[in-house]
Formats: structure tokens, C-alpha cells, sequence
């Protein structure tokens, strides 16, 4: 095995990310844990992240995460300054930053890592940034998966990668017992169970919840199977709209569910529907059957990858992939383009 790390050195190489963005972006940066560890067992990895965003890289062993605050100006700056210092004191080899935001510029400049790389568009770009390697990567069109994106900087940097994009991590066993007491109380065993994620992070990542209301429907006339609607707490409001268009009973909301829980019904799903967020890479990372319904992102970007039963949904428009700063289309965006019958002809599909 090639040492990236002095020699003589007793400890593992000592390796920082940094990706503050949004839980789906966490379970997309597992695989990358997974090629550090394989590349050496006993490499010290520190990982910066959001709150709220711990949960897969919590079922990783051996990996230390560190949060940033993402709510209030002065205890963004407090909570940047001390993670800076701890950075400082893990003495990293290398330092991968994966945002490249005001934010990691400081967390990178003040690390003292012995080699620190970024990749990210070109034109994000700074005079007097501090990465020593910078990778130019396209994460709105591609052509490449992220997660093949961010391997070939790990690559760059000197630890060769396998290209696997292993994304799986064990679940919290803590949540096991819960999950199948929730089944068990709206769903009589042994019946199949949808489980819809009508959420998104945009508006127009959203799937319209009255075509939601009428699969749940479809699925419950096709299969006598029952239908769990998820959102946050923020989302509320989308789930009950969801389920004020069924006409069918066996229905049910979950609303604000610790991601734990969360993880642990959507692992016992029948299958998984949903947009491009954090459910549907869970689902994917736990090879639960999935179809992913996609517009304003691009699914060879962003897509699932890992589950063996997966279909996506997606028809481009001119606009896509947009930058995510609103939409023009109103109500003829790109998702509003997917139709019922189709999204259920991919869930037949999956389930053979």
C-alpha cells in the first residue's frame, strides 16, 4: 500500500471533507469514506457536514463528524471558527473540499493540511484560493455520476479509487423495533407497503401531490396494500395535501420523523417513490426498490445507482438542468410532465 503520510509515522493518514450541503449529498459522499478506508484500514477521516445531516456517516465506523451551525450569522461564525481550530488540531495529510463556499475557503485555509484539493465548477473559482489541486467538475450536467466526479479529485490527490460507488451503510438498530411497531399498527402484516416521499428542496423538484393522492390510490386498488406518505415537519402541508386527494383507506402520514426512523421504514418498504432528495438516496443506498422521478436535475448526475431494482422518470426540457433559482414553467415545469400511469408502470417494473 502506497503512505501518503510521513514516514515512520505509526497512525493512518489522517483525511478531512469537507460538504456542507443537504442529507442526499451525505449519503452521496459515502462511497468516497469507503474508497479512503479500502485505500488504508486505518486512515483517520474527519468529515465536516451540516446539523441534520449526521446520519449515514454516523453507521460508518471509525468516522468523526464534525457540524457546522447553518442557522443564525453569529453562530455560523462561532461554529466555523472552532471547527477551523479542529481541523487544525486532527494535523490532516489531506483535505478534499467538496463546497467550495465562504465557508470552507476559511475551514481550508486555516487547516495547516499538508495537501488540500477542491473540485467544483471553474468559474467558483478565486484569487487567492487555497486549494493546492483543483479539479473542474460539472455537477449540473456531467456527464459523470457525482460520486465519479468527486473520485477522480480523491484519484488526483493520490488515493486511487475503485469506481465501485458503494453508498450502503448499515442502519441504526435503535430505530428496528419502532419501525415494525409503526408497520405493524397501520398495515396489516404481509401486506405490501409504498412509500412515497412527495418532498423536494424546490417547488419544481416536486412531483404535484394530487398525482401522488391518485398512485397511492392506484396502488391500493391494485395490490390491497397500504401507502406511507413521508415528510418533515416543513413539509406537512405537502403530505396532507397528498392525502386529501385519496379516496382509499390504508393511506398514512409521517410527518418529522427522526431520519433514524425514517431509515428504518424505508428499508422495510415493498417500494420507494419519490424526487431527487435525501429519502431516495437512502433508498437506493439500502437497495430498496425505487423509482425516482427527475427533471430539473439530471439523473446520470444525480440519479440513484447502487439498488439492483431502480427506474427513473425523467423528461428534459430545454431548461434542464436549471440552476435552481426558481422556475419560468409555472405549472408546466419539468416534473409536472410525468404522468401517473407511467410512474406506476416503473413500479410494476421493479417489482417484476
Amino acid at each position: 500500500m502506497r503512505r501518503l503520510f510521513p514516514p515512520g509515522s505509526e497512525m493512518g493518514l489522517s483525511v478531512g471533507l469537507i460538504r456542507t450541503r443537504y442529507l442526499g449529498d451525505v449519503v452521496l459522499l459515502v462511497p468516497l469514506v469507503r474508497e479512503i478506508r479500502a485505500f488504508d484500514p486505518e486512515a483517520r477521516i474527519t468529515v465536516v457536514v451540516n446539523a441534520g445531516t449526521t446520519y449515514p456517516l454516523e453507521r460508518i465506523p471509525g468516522v468523526e463528524i464534525l457540524t457546522l451551525a447553518t442557522a443564525g450569522k453569529a453562530r455560523r461564525l462561532v461554529s466555523t471558527l472552532s471547527l477551523a481550530g479542529a481541523l487544525r488540531r486532527r494535523k490532516l495529510d489531506l483535505l478534499l473540499d467538496l463546497t467550495l463556499s465562504d465557508r470552507s475557503r476559511l475551514l481550508t485555509r486555516s487547516s495547516g493540511a499538508g495537501r488540500i484539493g477542491a473540485a467544483g465548477n471553474p468559474v467558483d473559482r478565486r484569487r487567492g484560493d487555497p486549494w493546492g489541486t483543483f479539479l473542474p467538475v460539472d455537477l449540473n450536467n456531467g456527464p459523470d455520476h457525482v460520486i465519479l466526479q468527486f473520485g477522480r479529485l480523491l484519484a488526483e490527490m493520490g488515493v486511487p479509487v475503485s469506481g465501485l460507488g458503494d453508498k450502503s451503510y448499515p442502519p441504526d438498530l435503535r430505530w428496528t423495533d419502532p419501525a415494525e411497531a409503526f408497520l405493524r399498527q397501520h398495515f396489516p402484516e404481509g401486506n405490501p407497503v409504498l412509500f412515497l416521499h412527495p418532498g423536494g428542496r424546490h417547488w419544481f423538484k416536486r412531483w404535484p401531490p394530487d398525482r401522488f393522492a391518485v398512485l397511492a390510490d392506484l396502488w391500493v386498488a391494485r395490490t390491497g396494500g397500504g401507502v406511507l406518505v413521508a415528510g418533515t415537519e416543513a413539509e406537512r402541508t405537502l403530505v396532507e395535501s397528498v392525502l386529501s386527494g385519496t379516496a382509499r383507506e390504508g393511506i398514512v402520514p409521517l410527518v418529522g420523523a427522526p431520519v433514524g426512523l425514517l431509515d428504518a421504514l424505508i428499508r422495510r418498504a415493498t417500494v420507494f417513490v419519490g424526487a431527487d432528495s435525501g429519502p431516495l438516496h437512502i433508498a437506493d443506498a439500502a437497495h430498496v426498490p425505487l423509482v425516482g422521478l427527475f427533471g430539473s436535475t439530471l439523473p446520470a448526475v444525480w440519479g440513484p445507482t447502487a439498488s439492483p431494482r431502480r427506474e427513473v422518470v425523467f423528461h428534459r426540457l430545454d431548461c434542464s438542468p436549471c440552476a435552481h433559482v426558481g422556475c419560468a414553467m409555472g405549472e408546466g415545469n419539468c416534473l409536472s410532465r410525468i404522468s401517473v400511469r407511467e410512474v406506476f408502470e416503473r413500479v410494476e417494473r421493479v417489482l417484476g
